[in-house]
């Protein structure tokens, strides 16, 4: 049932004062939401109470004349019926984005008739738009409303007496008793009264169900400005606030879109960046509802000009949008303090979000590579350990930080002991999870080396919120990410650089394929998803935290970077150590002079490791962790730090 009775294209389903009503086109004015489910629900309900008692009471000719009277075979599968409870289900269908350029419905249409009316061109635009560009369209059910609770104890007791004066369920639902029933007409007043308290409940539900959006959130904030008289909003203050509102909305109840589950859509609009960010300001500038500037967001009159019911969606998008969250009072409330407390949010609270989008980053993309077709590989991965990012803080504010960076098809825990062991020489220590690791190899296979490095970037700002000295340390492939990092993005907070058995080089020859088989694996995907040989098994040094599988095209990836990193200049403006097993199994030892005649600087060496194993920090071979902690305790002293919490 839809107690709207029509569309409701402006959202508003609040007065001023707070009660619930909508726009009537038919009377040109406010009114109720219909009290139909309510009252059919109320009647329903009462009958089976009645019904019920009949029963228990003796009163069988009651039960038989029902059951014959609505169709029933025997009175048993009527009480069955009876025995359920009566609810009422709210749901809430939330379309997203709305979007309101022209379509080739609106074209056709005018084309044929130019003089179409507004009301027909808004409809085709933007419900045109739902129907040919991809729009998501969430359906939530609340909680059921359980009727039966609705009745006060000695209204339970009367229910049987009035039923019986109604002659059938016709007249139960339309509470019109004959004339002259006097107790069946204080019923119906009655049941009416009542049902304005169930309707309002399940209105309040029912929006309460909104499948909330960047949008929702956005268009809010910016309302508040306005309604605050600030019409110029700093926008680096505004990204913030958005996405500090987003980040304590996930820790609410609220259904949330899925583009505000996922990370990857909308932890960079903090940045000021995001596609549904860009959108958003995008058509409300369009919509001259707002002017960007290089800093700030000036607010227009327009967004709080009244606009006809028909036009409101064309012109006032921020309108719609908050209008379709002011029911929700928790977020409105929570978005209104957020705007308030601000100033408050510091970079460390910054700091904890982002992590926090880290972790919930993983729990998203493995639910993304768990669907039929990638168990059968999934089933077979033995990596145990936590694959997760963990943060570790440090004894002091001041404390110097180590970030960790593992390998190729490995995860943090691949370097936790040793963050561990970092932790109780005081140091803050982070290990960063590399993008497609750690939830399942068809995740990896899909991933580019620039989102490994993408993820060593973010673990590095994170970790600078907590310390203004930063060492990186990166494992294999994490040894050249970590390079690659003090490279690209220098930063004074950078104290150095170690990378320890980092890839050039490889033993195994057949790498030299990779290319061949990942443009044969393309080819063949034209016509297979799977490609002719995506994964091959991995023969590991440590399947506890490994993939048992390595994907073909993360091999083309690896091998990509390699040749990206030694194809550009390398200056690097902190010192840099290069540890390298001289026995290596897996990658050449001459990678590491490789890498040092690269490497621009001045403080650069190679501490080479007596070991055949590839693993020589997480298995500790040699002290090589004693030796980095050294290398770290020497940079420090070299910059003045003098506190003993490097002393090892």
């Amino acid at each position: 049932m839809f107690p709207e009775g029509g569309m409701v294209k402006d959202k508003r389903v609040i007065d001023d004062e707070g009660q619930f009503n909508i726009f009537s086109r038919s009377t040109l004015e406010r009114r109720k939401h219909h009290r139909g489910a309510a009252v059919i629900a109320l009647a329903l309900d009462s009958f089976k109470t009645a019904l019920l008692h009949d029963y228990s009471t003796g009163q069988y000719a009651n039960v038989e004349r029902w059951t014959e009277q609505l169709g029933f075979d025997e009175p048993e599968q009527l009480l069955i019926r009876a025995l359920k409870p009566t609810v009422i289900v709210p749901s809430h269908i939330t379309f997203y984005p709305i979007r309101v350029n022209d379509n080739i419905l609106h074209q056709t249409a005018r084309f044929f008739n130019r003089e179409i009316n507004k009301r027909f061109a808004e409809e085709l635009i933007i419900e045109g738009n739902l129907l040919f560009k991809h729009t998501d369209m969430d359906i939530r059910f609340s909680t059921p409303l359980v009727v039966g609770k609705y009745w006060k104890w000695w209204e339970k007791r009367l229910l049987p007496n009035v039923v019986h004066r109604f002659e059938s369920l016709h007249e139960l639902f339309n509470l019109t008793p004959e004339s002259g029933n006097f107790g069946g007409r204080i019923h119906s007043i009655g049941m009416k009264a009542k049902s304005h308290k169930v309707r309002d409940d399940y209105m309040r539900a029912m929006y309460r169900a909104v499948t909330l959006n960047l949008s929702h959130i956005a268009s809010y904030i910016l309302l508040h400005c306005y309604r605050e008289n600030i019409l110029l909003i700093d926008s680096a203050r505004f990204h913030k606030t958005l996405y500090v509102c987003i980040k304590k909305i996930q820790l609410t109840n609220t259904s949330l879109h899925r583009s505000l589950k996922n990370p990857e859509e909308y932890a960079t609009v903090i940045d000021g960046d995001g596609n549904r960010l860009n959108q958003f300001l995008k058509t409300a500038s369009e919509m001259e509802l707002l002017k960007i500037t290089d800093q700030a967001y000036e607010l227009q009159k327009k967004l709080i000009d009244e606009f006809h019911f028909d036009e409101i969606r064309t012109e006032n998008l921020i309108h719609v949008y908050a209008n379709e969250i002011m029911p929700h009072r928790q977020v409105t409330r929570l978005i209104e303090k957020t705007f308030k407390s601000i100033d408050r949010i510091s970079e460390s609270d910054i700091a904890h979000f982002r992590l926090d989008d880290q972790l919930r980053a993983r729990k998203w993309d493995q639910q993304q590579y768990d669907k039929p077709r990638h168990r059968e590989i999934n089933r077979q991965q033995t990596f145990t350990r936590d694959p997760n990012w963990f943060y570790l803080p440090g004894k002091s504010a001041k404390a110097p930080a180590a970030l960790l960076v593992h390998g190729f098809m490995s995860t943090p825990a691949e370097l936790r002991e040793f963050g561990e062991r970092l932790h109780g020489l005081g140091f803050h220590v982070m290990g960063v999870r590399l993008k497609g690791h750690g939830t399942s190899p068809w995740d990896l296979r899909d991933r580019d080396w620039q989102d490994w490095s993408a993820s060593v970037n973010c673990g590095f700002r994170i970790l600078k919120a907590f310390s203004e000295r930063i060492h990186i340390i990166g494992f294999s492939t994490g040894g050249l990410l970590a390079l690659h990092q003090a490279i690209q993005h220098p930063d004074p907070a950078l104290a150095c650089v170690v990378s320890a058995c980092a890839p050039v080089d490889f033993r195994n020859k057949n790498m030299k394929f990779v290319p061949l088989i990942h443009h044969a694996n393309k080819m063949v995907r034209w016509v297979s998803s799977e490609g002719l040989m995506p994964f091959r098994p991995n023969d590991t040094e440590h399947p506890d935290i490994n993939y048992a599988h390595i994907p073909i095209r993360a091999l083309y990836q690896l091998q990509k970077m390699i040749e990206q990193f030694f194809a550009q200049p390398a200056p690097l403006n902190c010192p840099a150590v290069l540890f390298q097993a001289d026995e290596d199994p897996v990658v050449e030892p001459r990678s590491a002079e490789h890498l040092l005649g690269h490497l621009q600087c001045d403080n650069k060496r190679i501490e080479w490791v007596e070991s055949n194993r590839h693993g020589i920090i997480n298995e500790d071979i040699h002290d090589t962790q004693s030796r980095i902690i050294d290398s770290l305790a020497e940079n420090l002293e070299r910059f003045g730090y003098n506190d003993d919490s490097a002393d090892h």
